[in-house]
């Protein structure tokens, strides 16, 4: 994944973006953007353990940002429409099957 810095004003663009936790008792894994809570704090979840009705609360200063979800999930995303756990893992999967596996 490649590192990226993001200007606080910024994070509403981080919807669908993949992340990876750098730090915390979550490190090493692997998110999606799901909303945007506050200037530099991101809402994420994985499916699994953090599904999408209890996000994880991440400041973007510990997420590594990689690649994009798939485009229909990020339209649902952006328009507000029910997204599911399995939508979530699909996109985690589909992107990084290596990382999913963990």
């Amino acid at each position: 994944m490649f590192l990226c810095l993001v200007e606080k004003a910024s994070t509403p663009d981080l919807l669908g973006r993949l992340a990876t936790s750098r730090l915390g008792r979550d490190a090493g894994a692997v998110y999606v953007v799901i909303a945007s809570e506050a200037p530099g704090v991101v809402l994420v979840a994985d499916g699994r353990s953090r599904g999408v009705a209890r996000p994880k609360r991440k400041n973007v200063r510990h997420l590594e940002f990689g690649g994009t979800a798939p485009a229909a999930l990020v339209e649902r995303l952006a328009g507000g429409q029910p997204v599911t756990d399995e939508d979530i893992r699909a996109a985690i999967s589909a992107a990084a099957p290596s990382a999913a596996a963990e």
